[in-house]
This record gives structure tokens, C-alpha cells and sequence, in this order.
């Protein structure tokens, strides 16, 4: 499994909470808002269950969803890949006092098989991790999305996707001389929905346009908000290698195909200098 210094305890992405640059907070503010049909319809305040795919350290913005329904009780279960992530977030990190429960995994929250989880889950939420897959990938973490989600529960990514109108840049099968599947290959059989998907022919010399202005935006952001530049150079390292994002498109097109229903959230308006790269996407079964 890939563990990353970015997301190690000393690593840097508590700056990039803190400073706002991927959009936590619009994310946090909509997801609270998407959830409260379901959470308000709920009569009998039953105990909601919540299931974080790769929740980091400081999993802020799915905290301060569940500290803003307080006359709820969760119960939370969050994975992470990095071990020091997991620990963080089991020992330190300030869960608000209505998580009754709280289980934290070591483990790929890509394949959710793998997990023991044994329940089903009202709220499914991803943090900035959807862009590292490919979409066959994704497809694979929906179809389990589908089977670990309870009837009526949603799922919700908060997430880079590079603009709609863009051609797809796969992703190298190799990186920094590792594998960069996220997922064996065969269990991605008979699990990918044909995108007819224009690709963007990748080279080692030169990049598209939107990947070179998001990577120069995000470098920019972060000195900007008092980032360390070896921070920030490292992040911008990390995004370079790691990110190959889909599109909310073709997010959309995968989950439709699953029986979800899409709705997506972006963030093109704000003044936020990566807003035309993040967005929201909430997804709900069509049953």
C-alpha cells in the first residue's frame, strides 16, 4: 500500500486545510446542506452512520458536518492508507461530542471489501481522493459504494476534477518507479462503463494547459497564504506525479450507470484561485 510523506504526521496537508486552498470550507457548507433533508426527515434521530474514505489526520470538514446536527448521534468510521494518518486522527484529532462511536482503519479505501466493515452506512463521504483514480477505478470504488450504502443514505466527494471540456490524461502505469494502481487489475473486470473517452496523449515534455495553470495556481495559493516554499514545492511535486483527475462528467456518467442520481456542486465563482478545479458531487440511489 502507498503511503505518502505529504499525508505523513510532519507532512504538510494540515496547511492545506488550514489555508483554505482546496475549498474545504464551500465543501463543508454544502454538505451540510445536502444532508439536511435527510438527516431532518429523520424522526426518531436514529444513529447515523458515517463512513470517511481516506480521512487523513484532521478529517475537519466530515467533523464539522456531523458538530453541525447536534441533536444527532454518529457513530464514524474513517480509513486511511498512512498509518500515521490513522493514528492522528485516533489520538488527537477533536471528533465533536455526538460521535458516540468512532473506528479508524489502517487500510485501501479503495476497496472496501478488504476492511471488515459490517454495517451499512447513511453518509459515504471522500475527501480529495477520487482524483487519484482512474475510471475504472472509480467505477470499482462506486459499485462498492452502492453495497455498503444504506437505502436513502448518500454519498458525497468532495474533490479536484479537471474542467468538463478537457481530454482525460491517464495516468502512468508507474510512478517514482512504483505502481500507481490503486486497485488489482482483476478486480476491475466487467466493472467500467464505456465513456468513450477523448484522451489527451501524455508525454514527459509537456502537459495540457489546465494541469500547468492548476499546478502554478496551487503554487502560487499556498506562498501566498504563508506556506513554507519547500512545502509548497513538495505539494505541487506530489500533485504533479500523483494527480490524473476525471472530470465531474464522467463522475457523473460512472455513478448514473450504478442507478445513483448526480448532483454537482462547483465552485467556478469563487474567489478562490482553484475554485474552477474543485467541485462537490452529491450521489443518492435512484431506488
Amino acid at each position: 500500500m502507498r503511503r505518502e510523506a505529504l499525508f505523513s504526521r510532519s507532512g504538510f496537508y494540515g496547511f492545506l486545510l488550514q489555508s483554505n486552498v482546496l475549498l474545504h470550507r464551500e465543501a463543508t457548507r454544502d454538505a451540510i446542506a445536502a444532508v439536511r433533508p435527510l438527516l431532518s426527515s429523520d424522526r426518531n434521530h436514529r444513529v447515523v452512520a458515517v463512513l470517511d474514505l481516506a480521512c487523513g489526520g484532521w478529517p475537519v470538514a466530515i467533523s464539522d458536518l456531523m458538530a453541525a446536527y447536534p441533536e444527532h448521534e454518529f457513530h464514524y468510521t474513517g480509513v486511511d492508507i498512512n498509518p500515521d494518518q490513522v493514528s492522528l486522527a485516533a489520538s488527537t484529532f477533536p471528533f465533536p461530542d455526538n460521535v458516540s462511536e468512532k473506528r479508524l482503519i489502517e487500510g485501501n479505501a479503495w476497496c472496501l471489501d478488504e476492511l471488515g466493515l459490517d454495517t451499512r452506512y447513511t453518509l459515504i463521504f471522500s475527501g480529495m481522493n477520487i482524483h487519484h483514480g482512474t475510471p475504472a477505478e472509480v467505477a470499482f470504488l462506486g459499485h462498492q459504494v452502492r453495497e455498503y450504502l444504506q437505502p436513502g443514505g448518500l454519498f458525497i466527494s468532495h474533490d479536484v476534477y479537471r474542467p468538463d471540456e478537457t481530454p482525460y490524461l491517464p495516468r502512468p502505469e508507474m510512478i517514482e518507479g512504483s505502481a500507481a494502481a490503486l486497485v488489482a487489475p482483476n478486480l476491475l473486470a466487467h466493472r467500467t462503463p464505456l465513456l468513450d473517452l477523448k484522451v489527451e496523449k501524455h508525454t514527459a515534455d509537456s502537459e495540457p494547459t489546465w494541469r500547468t495553470d492548476y499546478l502554478q495556481r496551487m503554487h502560487e495559493t499556498l506562498l501566498s497564504r504563508g506556506a513554507d516554499p519547500v512545502g509548497a514545492d513538495s505539494t505541487v511535486r506530489h500533485m504533479r506525479n500523483r494527480d490524473y483527475p476525471i472530470s465531474t462528467q464522467e463522475l457523473r456518467r460512472i455513478m448514473e450507470s450504478l442507478d445513483f442520481k448526480v448532483v454537482v456542486q462547483r465552485y467556478s465563482g469563487t474567489t478562490e484561485p482553484l475554485g474552477s478545479y474543485v467541485a462537490s458531487c452529491v450521489a443518492s440511489l435512484r431506488y
